[in-house]
């Protein structure tokens, strides 16, 4: 969602700062590992920041077009985060977006792990290999691959380097489209 489909307004240094989570340590594995007390405040936080960002996140370019056409094409299409479900169900009501369906990290297991994934897969019906995971980060690639689907990292002005694990990098979401056959029927 941050990053792929919207321009995140998350602010990850000033979140780690105000929650005392040091600089380039992933937020939910420092907060599962945390004291109850530290990780209530953690989570706090967090929320805060979550809510705020998913009311101020615009659109990424093409998004909204490139997912209509996806579903024209007749392709099941679905939502993974390690944002909170108040989150996405904010930037769905705010820009139209619909999926089949969508897991935020009180769903499954956060990214990197498979387990969002391969629970795509099952409510999808399809097998992983038949998904293309879509994103901007290297949690994003590593989460579809060690499930065994396909990758797709798409640039974005984050700084980030697609890991080796990538199956294809793309520069926009438009060119998602281009790698996909024309319709499923």
């Amino acid at each position: 969602m941050d990053g792929t489909l919207t321009v995140s307004a998350l602010d990850f240094d000033q979140l780690r700062a105000e929650s005392g989570v040091p600089q380039g340590r992933p937020i939910l594995e420092h907060m599962a590992q945390a004291p109850r007390a530290e990780r209530k405040m953690i989570q706090a936080v967090l929320e805060r920041h979550e809510r705020d960002a998913a009311l101020r996140s615009a659109l990424r370019d093409g998004a909204a077009e490139v997912l209509e056409e996806l579903r024209r094409r007749g392709f099941k299409t679905a939502l993974l985060t390690r944002n909170s479900a108040e989150s996405v169900r904010t930037v769905l009501r705010r820009f139209g977006l619909e999926f089949d369906c969508w897991i935020s990290r009180e769903h499954a297991e956060p990214k990197p792990s498979p387990e969002p994934v391969l629970k795509i897969a099952r409510t999808l019906g399809l097998p992983p290999e038949q998904l293309v995971v879509v994103g901007d980060y290297t949690f994003d690639v590593l989460c579809g691959h060690a499930a065994g689907a396909r990758t797709a990292f798409v640039r974005t002005d984050n700084g980030v380097e697609p890991p080796e694990q990538t199956d294809v990098v793309i520069e926009n979401l438009h060119e998602l489209l281009r790698l996909l056959p024309e319709n499923l029927t």
